[in-house]
């Protein structure tokens, strides 16, 4: 997918801040679709794919009826250049890519002639022997509190909904190494620091915060159907202002085991600690553990898991109970996982990841659903569900359309608890022009809401054009 179609052109639009264990592992179902995909962006790569770069420009112009979803915000009209570039190189051994993106708005009432907003950097590099194994990556995103965030970025803190005015920074970096992937005895230790700043802000739950994250696993590897690890883990969460820091240790040993071709088993056991400091001072500790289950079936695989893990709440514990069932289909693919969470004992808030795609002939749909259990600044829980739908069709050789729409709801599991909702939706058109220019228009509608606040909300209507350039040497 170009970056046209993800950043703009045809819509408006690592780490946790969950402190305990259960939020900071993946473990087998409600997180084993993402740790799947993070494993996969570090796998050894079998054919080189050698150096692809490409360039997207748009220029449009647009009228938006409040275009940074202010209170009582004004209409305005004005140009958006949108930038996206990217670069991936491939070979037998080493991955690098490279991202970046922009928005550049021209002629905006109240602001700079050419207003930079909502810029995006990112920076991966892997290198995989047969036995050894190394990756590094860096982000940085800068987006305006009131109208733009990332998907990633909701996932991990619901306070991205809060409408103020004013910036929003994130940095993350990290650092990986593995050796003996192969050998009876083998080690791996990762480390990732991730940094939240605000500048320009009123609303006091939106404060500067900042995570280092450090694990290291050693794999016993007793015969090929056994694997004993033993795994180590230090989390610091610091806060700048009236919040809550949380330092989190945990060490423990699982167990792998294949108990026939196409069935496993996993166990774990671990103990940690979890101290409070800052407007909250106290802290949890105890045992964490969990058991999993999957089986490859003819059309897919299925998958069982409990986990009872220390967490930073008042009963002390979270807990989770997953089912996960993945389908191959003639034309698609679905993946779902419904599980059921608790603190304390097992308890009734349910934690769903729905994920479906179909290919027709001349179009594509793709429907995900997904949840996650996070911390915010204050040590509240809340969980966070995102709902995003696309459908995308040819007209014909030279035209097509797409129909876009998400929805994002952060609720914060206390009595008191501060809820938020955000709806975005879209209705988009292509037509290839000569020279491969893009004809480009469409209408976006945004709405927000906040308890306690007055909902906003935000229309859009633009054209412009669009071009991509690829290159490979």
């Amino acid at each position: 997918m170009s970056f046209w179609s993800r950043s703009g052109a045809c819509s408006n639009k690592r780490h946790s801040r969950w402190q305990s264990t259960i939020g900071l592992r993946c473990y087998a179902g409600v997180s084993a679709v993402r740790c799947a995909a993070g494993a996969s962006t570090y796998a050894h790569v079998a054919e080189p794919a050698g150096m692809i770069a490409r360039l997207d420009i748009t220029q449009r112009l647009q009228f938006s009826s409040n275009p940074d979803l202010a209170a009582n915000g004004a209409s305005d009209t004005f140009g958006r250049t949108i930038l996206g570039f990217s670069l991936e190189s491939v070979t037998r051994e080493q991955r690098f890519t490279l991202t970046a993106g922009s928005n550049i708005d021209e002629g905006r009432s109240g602001k700079p002639n050419i207003d930079v907003t909502n810029s995006n950097l990112s920076l991966a590099y892997a290198r995989e022997t047969r036995n050894a194994r190394f990756s590094a990556d860096f982000s940085y995103r800068q987006s305006d509190i009131s109208s733009s965030f990332s998907v990633e970025e909701f996932g991990q803190d619901g306070n991205v909904l809060i409408q103020d005015r004013g910036k929003r920074k994130n940095f993350a970096y990290g650092l990986g190494i593995a050796v003996g992937q192969e050998a009876p005895i083998g080690a791996s230790i990762r480390w990732s620091h991730r940094e939240l700043k605000y500048s320009g802000t009123t609303n006091p739950r939106l404060l500067n915060s900042q995570t280092d994250d450090f694990s290291g696993q050693i794999d016993f590897r007793i015969d090929p159907r056994i694997t004993a690890s033993l795994t180590g883990r230090k989390i610091y969460f610091d806060v700048t202002g009236a919040g809550v820091d949380r330092e989190t240790t945990g060490i423990g040993a699982q167990l792998n085991l294949v108990v026939t071709p196409i069935s496993t088993v996993n166990m774990s056991l671990s103990y940690d600690k979890i101290e409070r400091s800052g407007t909250q001072t106290g802290a949890n500790s105890g045992l964490s553990g969990g058991s999993g289950w999957s089986r490859e079936m003819p059309n897919g695989t299925l998958g069982l898991s409990y986990r009872s893990d220390v967490a930073s709440n008042q009963d002390g514990r979270r807990s989770v109970l997953t089912l996960s069932r993945s389908l191959d289909l003639p034309r698609g693919a679905l993946s779902a996982q419904v599980g059921l969470t608790g603190a304390g004992s097992l308890g009734t808030n349910p934690l769903v990841s729905l994920s479906y795609n179909h290919e027709f002939p001349t179009a594509a749909l793709g429907i995900s659903v997904s949840q996650s259990l996070t911390t915010d600044n204050n040590n509240n829980e809340e969980i966070n569900t995102t709902l995003r739908a696309n459908y995308n069709r040819e007209i014909n050789d030279m035209s097509s359309f797409g129909l876009s729409g998400s929805v994002f709801d952060s609720n914060e599991l206390s009595a008191t608890g501060n809820d938020a909702q955000r709806i975005d939706l879209s209705v988009t058109y292509r037509h290839d022009l000569p020279r491969d220019f893009g004809l480009v228009g469409g209408i976006t509608h945004s709405r927000s809401s906040e308890d306690g606040r007055s909902d906003r909300s935000s229309n859009t209507v633009f054209v412009g054009l669009q071009r991509s350039f690829d290159w490979t040497p």
